[in-house]
């Protein structure tokens, strides 16, 4: 008997694009999945509707409790719920092929040392192309030269060991923070070859930059306060790669967010040590 697969969706009034989502999940090849939904607080009607559906038709379906408690506590909500050894989280408004499962579990299964199975990814919506990046280092992946879609197989126990999603990452960056600590003591991230992932591209919102939506130097300056020891050993490349952010011309330019400066020169002990360590004066 195959091992049991949890695909969990989060959703936040998606009900524009979670069928989709849910129809992908459904095609799956592969033998033996569990379907959960974790339902954010939903206000839009077409949402609850849908989710009525989908749970009427036996998919899980859990409804938090007033107040929108983020992606990161919505995925984690869901696979405490998930009976499955293997966790796929799939965003409401994205999509995977038919075969992306039984090919990642496939991988999994065959090889211990791998600890996360994703595969190329094609955007559509607003941009219809393949994503291209580096390949996966640890290095590349602190930097975001390469960039681990949250659409990728892992194990559950994996996820149980580093504690689950960082919860108080509501700015974003959460599924960054997530797999650096899944990799940081070793393990290996294998692509598949084909794209099998798909990435939705949608319509930017004036609205939500209005109200004030994180800068990108905001959210790299809540990831860092919140977990600096994922970048110890990447530090210098780290503060380089802050420096680069330009914000979009639409916001305020800056070339780095002083929050991050902050928490930087904290590290300063630990910088003065490696140095002596490095030359034989500790």
């Amino acid at each position: 008997m195959a091992d049991l697969v949890s695909i969990i969706i989060p959703c936040y009034n998606d009900g524009k694009y979670l069928p989709e989502a849910v129809a992908s999940a459904r095609a799956q090849s592969y033998p033996d999945i569990e379907i959960i939904i974790v339902n954010d607080y939903s206000t839009d009607p077409l949402t609850n509707s849908l989710l009525e559906k989908f749970a009427a038709e036996g998919i899980t379906v859990i409804n938090t409790a007033p107040g929108k408690k983020g992606l990161s506590a919505a995925r984690n909500t869901a696979i405490e719920a998930a009976s499955g050894k293997y966790i796929l989280p799939l965003d409401a408004d994205d999509k995977v092929d038919p075969t992306y499962v039984e090919k990642s579990v496939a991988v999994l299964d065959r090889k211990p040392d791998v600890l996360v199975c994703t595969a190329r990814v094609r955007f559509f919506g607003l941009r219809h192309h393949e994503w291209t990046q580096k390949p996966y280092s640890y290095a590349n992946l602190v930097l975001e030269e390469h960039k681990v879609l949250s659409a990728s197989l892992f194990r559950r126990k994996d996820w149980a060991r580093i504690g689950g999603y960082e919860e108080s990452l509501i700015l974003g960056k959460e599924d960054m923070v997530f797999w650096l600590d899944m990799l940081k003591d070793g393990g290996d991230v294998e692509i598949l070859p084909e794209i099998l992932i798909y990435y939705r591209i949608k319509p930017f919102s004036m609205s939500a930059l209005r109200a004030g939506a994180p800068t990108e130097c905001e959210k790299v300056a809540a990831m860092y306060a919140a977990r600096p020891d994922l970048f110890h050993d990447h530090i210098i490349d780290f503060m380089c790669y802050g420096a680069n952010f330009r914000v979009e011309k639409s916001q305020r330019e800056c070339l780095f967010s002083w929050k991050l400066f902050s928490h930087l020169f904290r590290l300063e002990w630990f910088l003065r040590q490696k140095v002596k360590r490095l030359f034989g004066r500790a």
